[in-house]
């Protein structure tokens, strides 16, 4: 949930009252349902079976509201519940204690540095704290500030924990004048390492999920606002690595402006964090992603010079609508950045972290600027919980599975007993089609091994097509899942679907497919949980085989198309496959796929009347005209 003035003073009041919610956007793990502490609040307490919550509760962003509340209000109400608390936190936890084990992960330490001393900023615009409180507060986060210089491993290194621990490090060394310290250099050199080896080059954290590669953004700004408040000149791998990862939060970002929800991510608005790296950055580009002007929240994440120059900064439109991020197996397929736009995110990368899922060869897709095709989400990380890994699996990915088997398995909350391997992709955007494929061999272990491509067309500014290519010795059967928006309408009729919101997508298939329509869930806001339903398509080829899907707004004729030799023989619809898509009377497309190299030293085809060589393309035709687009040889 974005953050007003309204709902910032709402849940500041509730936490005056020791009822707690997280209801902030970039929490990493919302939770919407109060808790509430009659007497003394119990900093290790684990609700709803969740330890998720414990962390939540000892990460102390609320009290940030409670600053921000009495900037705004004056009210020490908010000011007395901010003492009391810290107060309580400091005398009762002890960090070495077992029994406050869920208080004392090294995560939780670098997050509370951050926010504690964040409140305390905001506070002190007006208000001036008695030297022993903040001695008090010194004391405690030196302590734990030792446990973070000391306790740093393989894990952390490559972990976004890592890096939220040694940002924390710095804060502290910043507020406290200890830049001249371990507390400062020894985290700089850590978090320098840390985003060579976290951050691909194409800006995407390796883990491969939105959400914790915007935590560790957020940090890099954090970190960044420090050295501006400072009067200090920003590291140049800190604005470097704010600008590959801004820049590929702008690629990614749908056209209702919100990040897919790739692995362990929720389905939230990216406009606001790429507004605060515009700003800290004074980057055009940019401010192209985010607001035009700065947003609520960011007014108190910015140093005042990052404020007030963001309006003097020259927004800069990109002349690239489809972006390839290829390190990390990411396209972003578009005919514009408007929010009416069309839209297809496809993934195949590698699986990541144990945030990851089981998403090959996934797409979603937006059309007119509505979601209709989307990632299920996570839900929750609740050990033992069946839905957590039913999100998880291949079925909840708009992806293929063979012989009602997952590519990539999963066992608990997040572990990974298969992850399949991707083969590499390849792409090409021009101004008039773009198009897109990857593989994976998460099949070689069947019987007869198999390997399943996926190639996609798309022709703009609304034309989608998919050839999912199938290459082994036997028979197999696959099934093709697509997981749909909430609030859409699914219709079925005769090997056609239409999904029905304001606008309609028209989904139809090259072959006869048997239609199945299922309920299920999805998840667009962890601890949430949605009614949708899932379209599974089934079908069965001997040995090599290509099948369409044609996907549009429109109803649209197909056909299968015979391919041909040069020397006019037929070909066998398992060498090579081609469809018509019908536009108009006067204009159609026909789509073409080789699965092999070609036999008997025929090395051309030959359909519409057109003679070439190639593997992968179209044809479209015009009023007669007739153009060849080959993609692959």
């Amino acid at each position: 949930m974005d953050m007003t003035k309204e709902t910032l003073l709402e849940t500041a009041d509730l936490i005056c009252k020791n009822t707690f919610i997280f209801n902030h956007k970039w929490d990493m793990e919302v939770c919407k349902t109060p808790v509430t502490f009659e007497n003394e609040i119990e900093w290790n307490k684990i609700p709803f079976g969740d330890e998720e919550w414990a962390f939540m509760l000892n990460r102390h962003k609320y009290w940030t509201f409670l600053a921000k509340a009495y900037h705004l209000t004056n009210d020490e109400k908010y000011l007395n519940a901010f003492v009391n608390q810290i107060n309580s936190w400091i005398d009762t936890v002890d960090i070495h204690d077992p029994k406050f084990k869920d208080c004392a992960r090294t995560i939780e330490m670098g997050l509370r540095c951050i926010n504690w001393i964040k409140t305390l900023e905001i506070f002190e615009r007006t208000y001036t704290f008695e030297k022993e409180f903040k001695e008090k507060i010194y004391n405690s986060l030196k302590e734990q500030c030792d446990v973070l210089l000391n306790l740093y491993d393989d894990f952390r290194t490559l972990s976004n924990w890592g890096v939220l621990q040694n940002c924390g490090l710095i804060t502290f060394a910043f507020y406290f004048h200890l830049t001249d310290t371990d507390y400062f250099k020894v985290p700089l050199k850590r978090l320098e390492y840390q985003c060579k080896i976290q951050i691909l080059p194409d800006g995407i954290h390796w883990e491969q999920s939105p959400m914790y590669q915007n935590e560790v953004l957020n940090c890099l700004l954090e970190t960044a606002v420090q050295f501006k408040h400072h009067d200090l000149e920003i590291p140049e791998f800190i604005k470097e690595n704010i600008k590959k990862i801004g820049m590929a939060n702008f690629s990614m970002k749908k056209p209702n402006h919100h990040q897919p929800m790739q692995g362990d991510s929720d389905d939230t608005d990216l406009r606001d964090i790429i507004t605060r790296c515009a700003a800290v950055l004074e980057d055009g580009e940019l401010k192209f992603g985010g607001f035009s002007e700065i947003d609520f929240e960011s007014m108190w994440e910015l140093d005042k010079k990052s404020i007030e120059n963001y309006s003097k900064i020259e927004t800069i439109a990109p002349d690239y609508p489809s972006i390839a991020l290829v390190n990390s197996g990411n396209f972003y397929l578009r005919d514009s950045f408007n929010e009416n736009g069309n839209y297809l995110w496809f993934t195949c990368g590698s699986i990541g972290s144990g945030h990851g899922h089981g998403e090959l060869l996934h797409f979603d897709l937006t059309s007119n600027g509505e979601n209709f095709l989307i990632d299920s989400g996570r839900y929750t990380y609740v050990e033992g919980s069946q839905t957590r890994i039913d999100l998880k699996n291949t079925c909840a990915h708009n992806t293929v599975t063979v012989d009602g088997k997952p590519f990539s398995e999963f066992r608990g909350a997040w572990g990974i007993l298969k992850a399949a391997l991707p083969l590499n992709s390849f792409y090409s955007f021009n101004d008039k089609f773009d198009y897109v494929d990857g593989g994976h061999l998460g099949y070689l272990n069947l019987n007869d091994p198999l390997i399943h491509f996926r190639k996609i067309f798309y022709v703009k500014p609304d034309l989608w097509v998919v050839a999912d290519e199938f290459s082994t010795s036997g028979k197999h059967n696959y099934t093709q899942h697509f997981n749909i928006d909430t609030n859409t309408e699914v219709i079925s009729d005769d090997n056609h679907i239409i999904l029905n919101k304001n606008n309609s997508l028209h989904l139809k298939w090259s072959d006869d497919v048997k239609i199945d329509i299922k309920d299920t869930l999805i998840s667009k806001e962890y601890n949430k949980l949605e009614d949708s339903k899932r379209i599974e398509t089934n079908i069965s080829f001997e040995k090599v085989g290509t099948l369409f899907t044609v996907i549009s707004p429109k109803d649209l004729k197909i056909e299968k198309v015979q391919v041909k030799r040069g020397d006019l023989s037929l070909v066998d619809e398992s060498e090579a496959k081609a469809i018509k898509v019908e536009i108009s009377k006067d204009r159609y497309f026909v789509f073409f796929n080789s699965t092999k190299e070609v036999n008997s030293q025929k090395k051309t085809y030959f359909i519409e009347d057109l003679l070439f060589y190639g593997k992968t393309g179209f044809i479209e035709v015009n009023n007669g005209e007739k153009t060849l687009n080959v993609i692959k040889y």
